[in-house]
């Protein structure tokens, strides 16, 4: 199982749609350049490396001197999320935090095994508050993809019907992201 498990994440990672991760990191940096703040949200497994995501862009892939990323994850401040869970509907969290902050030079990034199909509504919702606003969405998804990888403006997905291997493979279009920001920033191309 092992090897086969190994092989697989080989296999996955060979079939990624390298267009789509250059035009993810192109979304970064335009983002950045225009100071604009970049919103990540994810649920269960996701959620954590919606936090890895914003963690990196805050801290590694910044060059030193140079400002930091302006970078939010939604699932951080669990007192405010459980409050508008509870007090509002429950698929509207993520939106409603962003609302009368998200602008049109921010980026939301959404992070899911299924692409809010049948799943994580609260991600769909804040897909298209994101599109309302004017604001730039990217999406790392699995499975077929979902609503979020018809709808967002760009879509990495990972071309499988497996929860473990989703989210190690949206790890390391992650880390891949921040190290391909970080590279360009340090060469020069995005600093104030």
């Amino acid at each position: 199982m092992i090897a086969e498990f190994l092989d697989e994440t080989v296999r996955l990672l060979r079939e990624l749609d390298q267009t789509a991760i250059a035009r993810a990191g192109e979304m970064l940096l335009q983002c950045y350049r225009r100071r604009g703040r970049v919103y990540t949200a994810g649920n269960g497994g996701s959620a954590s490396t919606a936090q890895h995501f914003a963690c990196d862009l805050a801290k590694f892939v910044i060059p030193p001197g140079a400002r930091p990323f302006d970078a939010r994850c939604l699932t951080d401040n669990v007192a405010l999320y459980t409050a508008w869970a509870n007090d509002a509907a429950r698929e509207d969290v993520f939106a409603n935090q962003m609302r009368g902050l998200l602008a049109a030079d921010d980026l939301v990034i959404l992070i899911s095994v299924h692409g809010g199909k049948g799943f994580s509504g609260d991600l769909v919702r804040a897909l298209r508050y994101a599109h309302d606003v004017g604001a730039a969405w990217l999406a790392l998804v699995g499975f077929d993809g979902g609503t979020l990888h018809e709808e967002a403006d760009c879509s990495i997905l990972v071309p499988v019907e497996s929860t473990p291997q989703t989210e190690a493979i949206h790890l390391v279009v992650e880390h891949l992201l921040a190290d391909l920001v970080r590279r360009a920033l340090a060469d020069g191309v995005a600093r104030p």
